[in-house]
This record gives C-alpha cells, structure tokens and sequence, in this order.
C-alpha cells in the first residue's frame, strides 16, 4: 500500500514544480511567441509592393531614405552631407535623413549583397527595416514595463503592443520604410536606461565629496549606468536631430523630482549626479554629428548639444541650490521658490536680449506641445493637430480600453510616488513620458506611434497591481488558487484584449470571421500614391535629358553623379545643362529617386511658397520668374489631378502657403473646398427633401491659375462662349435653408427648388452681361470648365505627356508639360482683326495603343496694317530629330496636323467674311534651336452669307472669332466633350474623385456643355 501512496505524493510534488518551472520560464515562449507574430504581421503584405518586378515604397519619406541609404551603401559608413538633387536651385543639406537609421539598413544591405545584387539588396532591406524595427520594439519594452508589473506586466506590454493597430502598426508595416518607427525603439531604450541610472542612484546615494575623494568603486554603478544612458540618449538624437524635444521630457522630470524629494527631506543630488553624467555624454557625443552651426530642430545643429549640456548645468545648479538652503528653516519655501523665480528671470532676459533666440524655443515648444498648428502644417496629415473635443474617440480607435487603463494606472502611479517616503523616480518619469506624449500627439498625430509603449507599460503596471491585489502572486502552487483569483485574472484579461479582436463574420460557422484588429488593419497595407505616378516617373527618367545635359549646346557635357560627394553650401552652383522640375512639394521625393531629376519643391516643404506662388499665379511671366533662375531653369512641371480639381482634398493645399494673396479672395462654400470657390448653391434631395450642395461656383482666379490652365487646358485659350457662341450664365436665388454647416439661413439655392433653372443661354455676351448686371445673383461662368470671362492662352508651356494610370472619374493622374522658347509667328491679316491659332494634338494613352486628342488655341490681334505676331509652344513637326540623346525631350504629345489661322470680320445681316491660313511649326522653331519665325497670310477672305437673318436665344448663329470653351477635361468632372478638339473623358462627381450627394451630384453622361445648354433650354 505503500508504493501508491509515494506515487500520489510524487504527482502532486510534480504538479507543483511544473507550475513553478511555468512561473519561472513562461514569460521567454510567451515573448518569443508575441514577437514572432508582431513580425508576421508586419511583413505579410511585402508582396504588395513588388509591382512589374520593381519593388514600391509607401509614402514620401521612404523613396528620399532610399536615395539616403544607397549613398551610405555606397561610402560606408558616411552619410550625405549635401544634396543637390532636391531642393534646385540651391541643393539642401540632408537633415533629417542619413541618420543612424539610413546606416543601420545600409549595414544589414550590405550583409544582404553578399547573396543578392547590391541594388536589389539595398531595396529589400529598406522594405523590411520598419517591421524589423517594429517588432524590435517589444524587446525593450518587455524590460520597461517588468520594472512595473513583473515578468507578467512585461509580456501584458508586448501583448498590447501586439495588438495595437493604430499608429505604432502603421509607422512599422512593411514598406512604410520612414525613421519614424525606429525613433520608437531608440526612444524606448533610452528611456529604460535613464530609469536604470536614475534607480541605481537613488540605491547607492552619489555625492560630489566622492568625487574628489575619487571613491571610484563606490560611483562605478552610478557612472556606468548613467553613461550607457547617455550614450542611449544620443543614439535617440542619431536616429532622428529633433528628438532633443525628449530633452523636455527629461527636463520637466528632474525638475519635479528634486522638488519632491527635497520637500520630502531627501537630497536631490544623488539623482542630479546621474542626470549631469548622462546629459554631459549625450552632449559630447551630439558634438560629434554638428553639421550646422546655428540653432536647428531638423538638422544635427548646435541645438541638439547645447540642449543637453544646458540640461546638465540646471542639475548641477538644482544640486549646489539644495546644498545652500538645506539646514534653513524656510528651506522648504526657498528650494522651489528660487528655482522657479530662476526661470522666470531667465525667461524674462532671454525675451528682451535675444528675442530672435527666445521666440525660436517659444515656437518649437509650441510645435510639440502646443495643441495647435498654422494653416502650413495642416497640410502635412501626420502633423495635424487633434481637436480636443475628438481626443476620446481618437484614443479610443487606436487603443481601446488600454488608454483609460493606462491613465488610471498614471493616476495610481503618481498617487504612489507623492506619498512614498523614498518616492521612485522611474515612477515618475513614466508619468511624465506618458502625459507629455499625450500632448504631443494632440499636437502633432504623428506623435501617436511614440504613446504606444507608455500605453502598453501603464497597462502592464495596472495589470501586474491588480494580481498582486488579490494575492495570486503570492500563490505557490495549483491548491493555493481559488474562483476569485481565477476569475479576477480573467476578467483583466478580457478587458484588456477583447476590444482588440474583430469579428468578421457568423462565428459558429466561419472560425476565420475572428481576428485580431492590427491583423485586420495591416492586411489593407500597400505602396499608394506612387503607383499612380509610375509611368510619368518612368517617362521623366527615360525621355527627358540627364541632369547637366538639357540643351543641344550641354548634350555632351558630362552628366551630374547621382551619387556624388557634394561640399555643403547653402546655394550650389549646378553645372550648364542642369535643370528643375516644378511640382508640389509632395512628390518631389518621387522625382529624385524614380524620376532621377531635380525637383524644384520637396517633401521637407522646401521650396513650398515657390511651388504654391507657380501653381496659383495668374500671370503667366510672373509665373515663370518663380521658377527661373538666371541660366538656371526649371524646364518642366508636373501636376496631378488632385492640384487642379477643386473637389479633391489637395486642392487647397497651395493657398497655405502662397504669398500672392489667395486666401483674400472671397469665399462663402463650405466642406474643405473654400478657397477660390465664391458660393456654394443648394438644392433640396429629390428624395430626402433636405437641402444638399447642388454646385461649387468657381471664381475667376481659378480658371487664370496655372494649374487650371495647365491640367484643364493645356495652356490653350478658354472663352466663356460655346462652340456656337452661346454665353452661358448660372443664376441663383437666396432662399432660407437648413443647411449642413449651420441653422437655417438665406444660401444661394436653386431658383424655385428647379434646377432646369439654374442655367440660362445668350446668343451675345452683351444679353448675358446685360442680364447679370440686372440679376444680382447671378453671374456669367462660374462651373463645368466655363470661365467668367476669356483667359488667354500660355505661350511658353506644352503639355508633353500624360500618365498611363487615372482617375476614372477626372481623368490621368498626372500631366507632364515643358517649358520651351517657343516658335515666334508673324503675319498678316485682315486690320484690327483677331487671329486664332489652332492644331489638334495626339495625347497617346494606355501604352500607346489608344489616343486622346485636344485643340490648343491662341489668338492675337492684328494693328492698323493688318500685322499680328504670337508665340506658340508646340510644334506639328519635326519631332523625331530631337530627343534625350541631342539634350531635348522625346515629346508623347504630337500634332495631327498643322496649325489653322483664321479670323472671322462681321459684315451686315450676319454676313462674315472668313480669312484661313495654315502654316507648320517645326520643333526646332519651339525649341529655340532654329530661330526663324512662321510667316502667315491669311490671304482674301470669303465672305458667308447665313441661310437667314434670324436668330434668338435658342437658335445661334454661326460661331465668332471668339476661342471656344476647351472641355478637354472639366473641373467639375462631369463627361466632357470638345466638339473642336473629340476629347471625350467620362467622369462623375464626388469629392475626391467619388460619386458623393451635395457636390455637383447631377450630373449626367451627357456633354458638359451640352448638358448645361439642355437644362437651359428645358427651362
């Protein structure tokens, strides 16, 4: 009987060592396990950016980081001090790009090109560098959050980083290959051995008499640590020069600190020793990186050093202040008392000695923790702000329950800290890094990626208090566990992950419709706006001439090395043949590395004003003078549809930045869209009866800009007339509304509620005015491409290819014009006479197996002699002798034939008399390279009698001289048509591209004029 019972007592000693052994060891698979996962995760959608055989990139950053990392690879293990290609015509130094991060990702490349091609190596280990970062993130942070909830509280923390799906998963998908992600890991680090120094010193009590005693053994600890902190610090500072703002963090630590621990009877100096041995070590290794010797948040600057050793002179000052006032009786008064009147005198003399110097930190303060931003930044979508009134919801979103349980575990935290006798001062830091991140990213949302780790170690804190609450911590084996327990764990559990998980579908009979949401979320990962610049990219790198060759008298010049060692200057001077290309600042990162040009504008929001001032001047030279400098020229512009289609969320962007007084023009519409829209009309839902935006009314300003003229018409002349010469005018009535933006008010609104009412024809531009001048609400224009008065033709700008890929709804993506001399005509014709020029071009589209076509028009006036001269910018032959090799563009867009003059004199009875002529251009004459002009007679005219002498508003007579309305591509987006040119672009309306109710929600797959002719004439 005696051997069973050893047996039993056997398997229950067993039990209970394996349960220890679980206690012991669980925390290693469970970590493995999660990271295992967080890596999956990220990594799984890479086959998404694999496009032709090339792989993408998502976002803007990643493309200039590759050019970044290609050069380290290149001159390892140095970095670019100096671009010129971005930023023409000066060049720029690379600030925030050939960090420590670019030469990390060069080092794995490297390791990569001994089994692949070093191009190919290059690229893929960018690709993967943020989901490798990302997932290093948890290793770290396991550490962080066990000094607060235990082993248990550390694998909480990477279960939550696990999880997450908001901004800590999207900055470290595969792909999205920024900084960004690896400034969250280098954050973590350093913040973990600050907590380290700061509790070593607190455990062995450092005093300066040891120093001068050197009892080196005695501050060995503290040292060590303190030193490895600063070290982590400056690596921070490597990866990314603004986060010196960390350095706020830290400061407004120590600051609180001190106090209490002084108040508290302690002696602050003991942590100050660490802080002034971290910070001084930090500060001489920031030394090392200066490449601007000035104060600069976004370049390795005298900032970044002086930060630190700032930081470390007000420690040693907080330090020798506690020994002068300890032993007082008011001592408890004076500490803080003479520290905070310290800073206010240093405020105060800063503000009146070197107002430059303090109105800098007053603004970067701002930028970070300032819960606003200027109209500038809120272009950028990482750095908008986010309203106070949504904070909730936007938390909520992307952390669930753990950002209410990490701000109570703060609360409980610091509530712990402030009554403790020996307070921790890692406590305290974690509060601090925890609300000031908070601000941040009210701030800045691009800051959400760095609130992700305090979130998930506040967590694992409140996770780990509560387990040691109902004693489970304490239990020793299976017996020692009861309901409660369990029940309590489970619970915290469930709160903490439940949220987390997405349901998909019937459960019972799809076990796949569960999932976790950062699963959910990485699975719609993928390269994005690039794709849809692609071909043009292609076609810039390919047909247009190398950098340091444009021009037939630069063709053999020796090209600019794409990866060359550039001294640093603040204006290069760029060799003969060497050229801009004018774009928004977004997509100048595309242009360096894909298109292998120069942009004029890029995504550091240099050159930004200049961009803005081009694509919103309405004078065509003014225009010019923006971009041209000198001998040095910008010879081609690039512009999406999202610059010129007022209904995409782009639109606006330029007229933050712009110095020409845009923002001045009046402005009543609503919705996003209320810049160089002068109304928005409502109408009532046929359905709902509740009032909806029927129309944007476009001003003037609009048409004349040069991004209108340049995407819409191709810089051809555009008339309010028709093809027939009819004046379209819209007319409005102010009714009381309830409308989306506020209470009911007087809008502009259809008349009667009937939209047929909306438009009226004029045979005459005299009727059209005459009727507007006597209806207030009214106007000549105004929508579907229909200018309110005539905007003349550009002279010095060709449209020269258009992108394979488009918005089905507006039409390509992206439009790619030159800039040229242009071919000078001179004439003769009929005396003070108008002269129209016109040739039909041949856009090829779809990889040239389909073609679009479309008219440009140009007018001049004749003098008393029947004299006229005009410069046109695109030819109608000659192509095939100029291209890249000969320092001149391979042009896609060719005429179909030659150019026709011809002006139209009005005699009696609507008799005219028709002068035509036609002549060729050639492409040396536009190129400048031939410099003869066209001569042009328009010869007898013949004169046209019309089959009767009776017209009306409804029936027009055969069309003017005037330039008719070029439909080639509506702003509106409706399906247009150009009865001259037979472009014929299918579209539908919707903001951004979309079918949406309230933006010109009516319209048809009819002609766009035609369209608004019919409903004209219905009414």
């Amino acid at each position: 009987m005696s051997q069973p019972t050893e047996r039993e007592d056997g398997l229950a000693f067993d039990a209970d060592s394996v349960l220890g052994r679980v206690r012991e060891l669980y925390h290693i698979p469970a970590v493995a396990l999660l990271l295992v996962f967080m890596l999956w995760n990220r990594v799984k959608t890479w086959e998404n950016f694999s496009v032709d055989g090339e792989f993408m990139f998502r976002g803007n950053d990643a493309w200039y980081h590759l050019r970044s990392t290609s050069y380290v690879v290149e001159n390892f293990p140095f970095t670019m001090p100096f671009d010129p290609w971005t930023n023409f015509p000066t060049g720029t130094s690379s600030g925030q790009f050939g960090t420590l991060f670019d030469q990390l990702v060069a080092a794995g490349a490297l390791v990569l090109g001994l089994f692949m091609p070093q191009d190919q190596a290059t690229t893929v280990a960018l690709l993967f560098a943020p989901a490798v970062f990302g997932t290093a993130v948890g290793i770290p942070a396991y550490f962080l959050a066990k000094r607060f909830g235990g082993r248990l509280g550390g694998v909480v923390a990477v279960l939550v980083l696990a999880l997450t799906p908001g901004a800590f998963l999207f900055r470290s998908l595969v792909g999205f290959s920024d900084h960004h992600i690896a400034e969250v890991l280098f954050q973590v680090i350093a913040v973990l051995a600050v907590m380290v120094a700061v509790s070593v010193a607190q455990r062995d009590l450092p005093v300066y008499e040891q120093f001068r005693a050197r009892e080196w053994s005695a501050l060995r600890p503290t040292l060590l640590y303190s030193v490895l902190a600063g070290v982590a610090l400056a690596l921070y500072v490597w990866v990314w020069p603004p986060a010196i703002f960390f350095v706020s963090v830290l400061g407004l630590f120590f600051l609180v600190h001190t106090v209490v621990v002084f108040l508290k009877g302690r002696s602050p100096e003991h942590v100050a020793v660490a802080g002034v041995v971290m910070s001084v070590v930090a500060g001489l290794l920031s030394v090392v990186k200066v490449s601007e010797f000035a104060l600069s948040a976004s370049n390795f600057s005298l900032l970044q050093p002086l930060a630190f050793f700032g930081l470390a002179a007000v420690l040693a000052a907080f330090a020798a202040l506690a020994r002068a006032v300890e032993g007082r009786s008011d001592s408890r008064l004076t500490f803080p008392g003479v520290i905070v009147g310290a800073f206010a005198a240093i405020a105060l003399v800063a503000w009146l000695a070197v107002p430059d110097t303090f109105s800098f930190f007053v603004d970067q303060f701002l930028r970070i923790y300032g819960l606003d931003a200027d109209a500038a930044v809120r272009t950028v979508n990482e750095a908008q702000p986010v309203p106070l009134g949504e904070a909730g919801q936007f938390f909520a979103e992307r952390y669930r329950f753990t950002f209410f349980i990490a701000g109570v575990g703060a609360v409980v935290l610091l509530a712990k800290y402030l009554l403790d006798d020996e307070p921790r001062g890692e406590s305290l830091l974690l509060v601090t890094w925890f609300v000031l991140m908070i601000l941040a990213t009210l701030t800045q949302n691009r800051f959400d990626y760095y609130l992700a780790v305090p979130i998930a170690t506040l967590t694992a804190f409140v996770v780990g208090y509560v387990v040691d609450l109902v004693g489970l911590s304490a239990t020793e084996g299976v017996s020692d566990l009861d309901a409660a327990q369990v029940m309590t764990v489970f619970v915290v559990v469930l709160v903490v992950v439940a949220p987390f998980i997405a349901f998909t579908g019937p459960v019972l009979s799809d076990p796949g419709a569960v999932t976790v949401q950062s699963s959910q979320s990485a699975d719609f990962n993928s390269p994005g706006e690039v794709t849809s610049w692609d071909s043009s990219l292609e076609w810039l790198a390919n047909s247009t001439p190398t950098e340091g060759q444009y021009g037939s008298s630069n063709a053999d010049n020796a090209p600019m090395e794409y990866y060359g060692q550039f001294a640093q200057t603040e204006d290069f001077e760029y060799p003969d043949g060497a050229y801009g290309v004018m774009s928004w600042w977004d997509y100048g990162h595309f242009i360096t590395v894909e298109g292998e040009r120069i942009p004029n504008a890029n995504p550091f929001q240099q050159s930004a004003s200049t961009a803005a001032n081009f694509l919103l001047s309405t004078n065509e030279s003014e225009a010019t003078d923006f971009v041209d400098d000198e001998a040095e020229g910008t010879r081609y512009v690039m512009i999406d549809w999202k610059l010129a289609d007022p209904r995409s969320s782009k639109y606006t962007a330029p007229t933050a930045f712009d110095n020409l007084g845009v923002n001045a023009y009046p402005s009543q519409a609503n919705g996003g869209q209320n810049v160089l829209i002068e109304n928005a009309i409502y109408t009532e839902n046929p359905f709902t009866g509740q009032p909806q935006i029927y129309r944007y009314v476009r001003t003037q300003q609009h048409y004349d800009s040069m991004r209108t003229r340049l995407y819409q018409f191709h810089g051809s002349a555009v008339s309010p007339r028709g093809p027939n010469g009819e004046v379209l005018v819209l007319d409005w009535q102010n009714r009381e509304l309830q409308t989306p933006q506020g209470p009911t008010s007087a809008v502009p609104a259809t008349p009667n509620g009937n939209i047929t009412e909306t438009f009226k024809t004029f045979s005459s531009m005299e009727e059209a005015e005459a009727y507007v001048a006597n209806d207030t609400t009214s106007q000549i224009g105004g929508i579907q491409g229909v200018p309110t008065e005539y905007v003349p033709a550009l002279e010095h700008y060709r449209l020269v290819h258009v992108s394979e890929e488009t918005n089905q709804r507006v039409g390509p993506w992206v439009k790619t014009f030159e800039r040229v001399d242009g071919a000078t005509v001179e004439g003769t014709g009929p005396a003070n006479a108008t002269v129209s020029a016109s040739v039909q071009l041949r856009i090829p589209t779809q990889n040239g197996t389909q073609s679009e076509t479309f008219t440009y028009v140009q007018q001049a006036e004749t003098d008393e002699n029947g004299q006229f001269t005009m410069t046109l910018p695109y030819s109608s032959t000659g192509y095939d002798e100029f291209g890249p090799e000969n320092g001149h563009t391979n042009v896609s867009v060719r005429a179909t034939g030659a150019y026709e003059f011809r002006s139209v004199e009005q005699g009696e009875n609507l008799a005219q008399t028709v002068y035509n002529a036609s002549a060729d251009v050639s492409e040396a004459q536009v190129l400048g390279e031939d410099d003869s002009t066209v001569q042009v007679d328009l010869g007898e005219g013949t004169t046209i009698q019309p089959p009767g002498n009776r017209t009306s508003e409804n029936e027009t007579a055969a069309p003017s001289d005037d330039v008719p309305t070029n439909e080639s591509a509506t702003d509106d987006g409706s399906n247009a048509s150009n009865a001259s040119s037979g472009t014929n672009a299918t579209t539908t309306n919707g903001t951004d591209g979309t079918n949406a109710s309230g933006n010109d929600s009516t319209a048809t797959a009819l002609d766009a004029r035609a369209a608004l002719v019919a409903d004209a004439r219905v009414a």
